[in-house]
């Protein structure tokens, strides 16, 4: 009788065990990992993508844009190559930017048209292909709106870096301005152009004249 008992407090600790083992796993990938009804959302590397800050919702307001990719579950055709979707939420509450397909890399802008709110450019990679895609969005308060006309970039299929993207979009002495590749060219030179503001309410592009 004496033998059954080390037996039994063995057998109890066992279970001890591995009941703690499978809360600490589900807990871990609670943390890691959260499911919605149509997408699993996960981090996206590299960190120092993972978020921005800025006033983005309002002036003096801090903010957070917190950028996420969203995968499908279980695409029509396993053998069709499928683009993942991001996500840029904001830690305000405002809504977030329409999802893109394919990678992204957010820049703040800082505040391009003295509304007091900070604006946001995405640069969004090809599935195939060199060439991206870089749009400049605006909260008017209520949505975000594309502030500038979307841009697309040839790369020449080489890597598209931060200080490249952070001087794309730029505030010159008062004055608005982008760098924008001549697609006619096969160099695909650089050319500096002035952005103003039209009474239609839409952003416009201009040559910089004497540079």
């Amino acid at each position: 009788m004496k033998n059954l008992i080390p037996i039994a407090a063995l057998m109890v600790c066992a279970c001890n065990s591995v009941n703690k083992e499978t809360a600490h796993d589900s807990t871990t990938i609670a943390d890691s990992v959260v499911t919605t009804h149509t997408a699993t959302v996960v981090p996206l590397a590299p960190p120092s993508h993972d978020t921005i800050t800025g006033h983005f919702s309002a002036a003096g307001k801090a903010d957070t844009a917190f950028i996420t990719m969203a995968t499908p579950e279980h695409p029509d055709d396993p053998d069709q190559e499928v683009q993942d979707k991001y996500l840029v939420t904001f830690s305000s509450g405002i809504p977030a930017l329409p999802p893109f397909m394919g990678a992204i890399s957010v820049q703040n802008e800082g505040d391009l048209n003295g509304d007091g709110r900070d604006e946001v450019s995405v640069f969004n990679e090809p599935l195939h292909g060199c060439t991206f895609t870089c749009t400049t969005w605006t909260f008017n308060g209520t949505e975000w709106k594309q502030l500038l006309t979307p841009l697309l970039i040839p790369t020449g299929c080489d890597p598209l870096t931060d200080s490249a993207m952070q001087a794309r979009v730029f505030l010159e002495n008062g004055k608005l301005y982008r760098w924008e590749e001549d697609l006619n060219d096969e160099n695909f030179t650089q050319e500096k152009r002035e952005v103003f503001f039209s009474q239609s309410g839409f952003f416009s592009r201009k040559e910089a004249k004497g540079d």
